[in-house]
């Protein structure tokens, strides 16, 4: 009985003290985790008489978990030595735990010592880095080691790495030591490459004079502004996750950003993470001219058109700059080879030059037209694919020359080509489609030579879905730049229509999506490919934008779409994501023979993020997002005159055609981006070359008057007469949305105008306002007004030089600025007039390549285009009603 008593005793005490401990042990916290970080002034929290200068390490708090500390010990001006030497590590080193990190990044100040002998500090930077590395390691932390950030030095538009040697000594150490390492020389030089010379000037400090910490202002390339330092900060986030290094697992989860569409979300992983090896890096030998790069330049573009953000397009310059030089030659374009591939990248030279007026793009191009004229063809005229596979026509060559051919034959008014444009189509379609199916065998052999070919029809044994999708893509692509007038549009059109009845036949029902060989499915090893995929979205939401397909593929679409989501995206980021599942290439012959069967292309390697599986998805995503906007119930024509405002100028071909303020201008001056919003809204473009009046108007819902004329624009300008006048409000009165889009005194014909806007109460003032000089872009500046009813979400808008208006019934003022009316509308009849004393949104002010990101011109534009089309929606409504 006492024996049980004192084991009941000493279980209740035993139990007590464990109940204790446990207490303590919840009472008593964790030692906190602590990041810890050692580098110079490009890390370093700066003093407050030092902003807006900022170091990347101050942006990186904002990536950790709450609870993570973070003790940024980095200092400016520091090197490995005078860290060490001024008692910084020491205090690292004291202050260390087990489970700590330590995150390393020296080399601006190193490469300073030893100024006469480059490179002379060299050991003992990779000594000193070594010695930080093992004491870490000694208190059971964790040593993360980066190599420096570059400094942004361009020449001749090229980013030069200024680190001497300092990079490489980092990773060596690393992978000596066995160290977590990021390469933050080669992610920053990325980053800046991608931006430009003029655009990285952002993420610097570069501050005009009188700046109360700069009074004198200040041009430093090596220091970061906070903007910079955001993005550097990021830079290294990402890093840590795509390496996934132990440190990931204490930083935030990064969900995705909702506001950022599919495609910027690809675009921003394509511009960090491609064309990043020595191949496009290598400054002696240049880039490789390659054409899955113009496919991700493409796909760019399209991004940028979708978006008005310059950085894509400062992007797809900047990496075409590297290979064309001022007089228009290609570095490594090797046009003897003649590989159709190397046509492919044309097509941006020629977006380029339609973009800019550098004639340097147009002579690049033009190289590679000389190509096209004496590329071998087969017997009866289809271009060779290469010249080392002799008598064959593939898929891909379609995509890799015929949009750039038909689009030079545009701007130098080249008619010859259209046809010849047409036959490869028609050649390509004749000898490879499948009676059956519908479906396109990949290649074609002329000779009956190869191995692959059928000895009977020429054709290669598979349907190889990627062919397909360049030839899809080659179809709508051309068809842009294909004339109305011509016999050959329609036949292209009824090849189109034939080849996806074919696609969306083989559609997997399951996914959405389609597998690498088409009519193959459940054969076992094959798999839904996403680069294919990716270009049956494109042709197909492109076809049916266009109105070259039905609406009955919209289905197929939408389901396609939303399997290209699921199967093959995955977040990397908050404002990135990844491509899985793309097949790197798939050929026919070459030295390494590829027979064409289905285990040759099961055998081809599948990756994340393959350039042509990125490009395409950009374009697909872009003309998704163009497509599925909101539309207006019935496709209203917008009208743009181009008689009263009636310039020209001699045109590429020689010719003297229209240009400024019109629908087709890509330049800053053209309306092309205009245009676009218009489409992608639903509506209708059209072109009016005679006066204005009830006849001319007849089908139009949105008429717009631009800058008309004075004799300083043209020789013979047709000024607004009193009966265009009268034409013109008749109609407005009968429901008509007029749009006046005038110019400031001196630059613009006001007086004759005049007589149209006063019947709407407007009268345009001989004045300029808001004039602008050089870059100060500030003084261009327009507020808008909480509750604006057209410009709902813009709130900084850029207007310059313009001429103001004085309003009496029944014109009311939209916007004003220190008691000038800047924007005016007016109810008339049953019609809408909307005025504005400035052009406004021409390509220049929206296309984002110039204007700073606090002005909003670009969302501007669509909330103006989504008003205008809602009045005529509403005018339509108003008159309906009345007939009734």
């Amino acid at each position: 009985m006492r024996q049980s008593l004192r084991r009941m005793k000493w279980e209740y005490t035993g139990f007590s003290a464990l109940c204790i401990l446990c207490l303590c042990s919840f009472l008593i916290a964790p030692p906190q985790q602590t990041i810890w970080m050692m580098g110079d002034s490009t890390m370093a929290i700066k003093a407050d008489n030092k902003r807006p200068e900022t170091g990347w390490g101050e942006g990186f708090a904002a990536y950790l978990q709450q609870g993570v500390q973070l003790k940024n010990i980095a200092k400016n001006g520091k090197s490995t030595r005078s860290f060490m030497k001024e008692g910084l590590w020491d205090q690292v080193f004291q202050g260390l735990k087990a489970g700590d990190y330590v995150i390393i990044q020296f080399g601006h100040n190193d490469q300073k010592i030893n100024k006469d002998k480059a490179g002379g500090f060299l050991p003992e930077y990779k000594a000193n880095l070594a010695y930080f590395v093992k004491e870490i390691r000694s208190k059971k932390a964790t040593p993360i080691l980066l190599s420096p950030i570059a400094r942004r030095s361009f020449v001749n538009g090229q980013l030069q790495d200024t680190h001497m040697g300092y990079p490489q000594a980092v990773k060596k150490v690393a992978d000596s030591l066995g160290v977590e390492f990021i390469d933050m020389t080669q992610r920053s030089m990325a980053q800046l490459s991608s931006m430009g010379e003029e655009a990285s000037k952002g993420l610097f400090l570069h501050l005009p004079a009188g700046h109360q910490n700069y009074p004198k202002g200040v041009e430093d390339n090596t220091h970061l502004n906070t903007h910079g330092a955001n993005q550097i900060a990021g830079l290294v986030a990402s890093a840590i996750r795509e390496q996934g290094l132990s440190i990931a697992s204490i930083l935030k989860e990064q969900p995705l950003n909702s506001d950022i569409s599919y495609g910027e979300k690809m675009a921003k992983t394509a511009m960090a993470k491609l064309f990043t090896d020595p191949s496009f890096t290598d400054t002696v030998k240049g880039p490789k001219w390659t054409y899955d790069m113009g496919v991700v330049l493409e796909g760019l573009l399209a991004v940028w058109q979708q978006t008005g953000k310059g950085e894509y397009y400062h992007y797809v310059q900047n990496w075409m700059d590297r290979f064309v030089s001022e007089d228009g030659q290609i570095r490594n374009y090797k046009p003897d080879e003649y590989n159709i591939d190397h046509i492919k990248n044309g097509t941006v030279l020629l977006a380029l030059y339609e973009v800019t007026g550098k004639q340097k793009y147009l002579k690049a191009a033009e190289q590679l037209v000389g190509q096209l004229k004496t590329h071998p063809r087969t017997k009866e005229g289809g271009f060779w694919h290469k010249k080392i596979y002799p008598y064959q026509m593939w898929l891909d060559g379609l995509y890799m020359a015929q949009p750039f051919y038909v689009r030079y034959a545009r701007i130098m008014n080249k008619p010859e080509i259209y046809e010849d444009v047409l036959n490869q189509f028609e050649y390509m379609e004749n000898h490879a489609r499948d009676a059956k199916t519908g479906l396109l065998y990949h290649g074609w052999d002329e000779s009956r030579k190869e191995r692959w070919s059928n000895p009977q029809s020429g054709q290669s044994p598979h349907f190889w879905a990627r062919g397909m999708g360049w030839f899809s893509m080659a179809l709508v692509d051309v068809l842009d730049y294909y004339p109305e007038e011509h016999a050959g549009r329609q036949k292209l059109i009824a090849i189109l229509q034939r080849t996806m009845a074919a696609v969306r036949k083989v559609q997997d029902p399951k996914t959405g999506v389609w597998y690498d060989i088409m009519d193959l499915p459940n054969r076992e090893g094959n798999y839904v490919e996403a680069s294919a995929s990716s270009m049956f979205v494109y042709a197909m939401a492109k076809g049916l934008r266009k109105g070259y397909l039905d609406a009955s593929y919209r289905q197929a679409l939408d389901k396609a779409y939303q399997g290209l989501i699921k199967e093959f995206v995955r977040p990397a980021a908050a404002d990135r994501i990844d491509l899985e599942k793309v097949v790197t290439v798939s050929g026919l012959g070459g030295k390494k023979y590829r027979d064409g069967s289905f285990e040759y292309y099961m055998s081809e390697p599948v990756k994340p993020n393959d350039p042509k599986g990125v490009g395409a998805f950009l374009l697909a995503s872009a003309e998704v997002e163009a497509f599925h906007q909101p539309a207006i119930p019935v496709k209203y024509k917008v009208t743009l005159d181009n008689y009263y405002n009636n310039e020209v100028k001699k045109a590429a071909d020689g010719q003297l055609k229209p240009y400024h303020y019109l629908w087709d201008g890509e330049d800053n001056n053209g309306f092309s981006f205009l245009g676009r919003l218009f489409e992608r809204q639903g509506a209708s473009l059209a072109t009016l070359r005679a006066p204005g009046n009830l006849n001319n108007l007849k089908g139009s819902s949105v008429y717009i008057i631009v800058d008309p004329d004075t004799e300083k624009e043209a020789s013979h300008p047709n000024y607004m007469a009193e009966t265009d006048a009268e034409g013109i409000s008749n109609w407005v009165k009968a429901g008509g949305v007029l749009v006046l889009l005038l110019n400031d005194a001196g630059n613009c014909d006001l007086d004759k105008i005049n007589m149209l806007s006063q019947r709407f109460g407007i009268t345009f003032n001989q004045d300029s306002k808001n004039r602008v000089k050089g870059r100060e872009f500030s003084m261009g500046a327009i507020a808008v007004p909480a509750g604006n009813p057209v410009f709902s979400k813009s709130q900084q808008l850029y207007i310059k030089e313009l001429s103001t208006m004085q309003l009496q019934a029944p014109a009311t003022p939209l916007i004003t600025n220190a008691d000038a009316v800047i924007m005016a509308t007016a109810r008339y009849g049953k019609g809408t007039v909307f005025a504005l004393g400035d052009p406004w949104l021409y390509n220049e002010y929206v296309d984002g390549r110039k204007l700073p990101p606090d002005f909003q011109n670009f969302q501007a534009a669509n909330e103006w285009v989504a008003w205008l089309l809602q009045q005529a929606t509403e005018n339509k409504q108003s008159i309906n009603l009345n007939k009734n």
